[in-house]
């Protein structure tokens, strides 16, 4: 969820400028934890959204009256309870709790996937809170998905995307897709990324489709430099990154 996504669902609470100006000052402070942010710059976002022409001088008076963030030269950044308080505000516009996951140091770190495109970022942050919450089979689902879709990626963008269609236009299987970049080397992959594939997909299918089997930490462990060296190349071939 972006910004204006987010004012969008701002606009359907009953909410004073300065509360609108903390749950921006809030949004902003989930992506850049204790993020100092002027009153004018909080004023020009709520016009800019289309909630409301506060004056940016009497916003700091009511920002400050809140109690929920502190007044630093660089403007207001939120106090802990101000965190929890604006997001308790939030929770009906909310879709759920976003998970506090490690991103620096989880099994696929941030640095690789960041600045690509946005359906790529939540699978990749999905399969980071997966793994670090214990959840082996999600996370080896999802692996499978960020890879087949980056494999996609690479195929459109050298414009071959029909040597991985059917008659219809149709995207073969992974099985396929693979075959064809690892076999018929459809794609320029490195020998690491071409043995890492089918090992990955089939961690992936088996999570998706034997009931009796649930992935466990080791199986994910053990591919886990690999599937990062598969993402990235897969990455830089697509040319991904922004």
């Amino acid at each position: 969820m972006d910004l204006e996504d987010f004012c969008i669902r701002l606009n359907q609470l009953e909410l004073s400028n300065a509360q609108r100006a903390l749950a921006i000052l809030w949004f902003h402070d989930c992506q850049t934890p204790g993020i100092c942010i002027k009153a004018s710059t909080l004023a020009r976002n709520i016009y800019t959204a289309g909630l409301g022409n506060p004056n940016p001088k009497q916003l700091v008076g009511s920002i400050a009256n809140t109690k929920l963030a502190l007044k630093t030269n660089e403007g207001f950044k939120l106090s802990t309870i101000g965190r929890e308080t604006i997001k308790s505000l939030l929770t009906p516009i909310l879709e759920g709790v976003t998970a506090d996951v490690d991103l620096e140091h989880g099994y696929l770190p941030e640095a690789i996937w960041k600045n690509t495109r946005g359906y790529i970022e939540k699978i990749a942050f999905q399969v980071n809170g997966c793994f670090q919450y214990g959840f082996y089979d999600g996370a080896s689902v999802l692996l499978r998905r960020l890879v087949e879709t980056l494999l996609i990626e690479c195929y459109e963008h050298n414009k071959t995307q029909a040597r991985i269609s059917d008659s219809d236009g149709n995207y073969l299987m992974l099985s396929g897709i693979i075959a064809d970049a690892v076999d018929k080397s459809g794609l320029s992959l490195g020998r690491e990324t071409k043995s890492v594939l089918r090992e990955l997909k089939a961690i992936g299918d088996r999570s998706a489709h034997n009931r009796r089997y649930n992935a466990v930490r080791a199986d994910l462990e053990k591919i886990r430099l690999g599937v990062r060296l598969v993402v990235d190349e897969l990455i830089q071939l697509a040319e991904l990154k922004r």
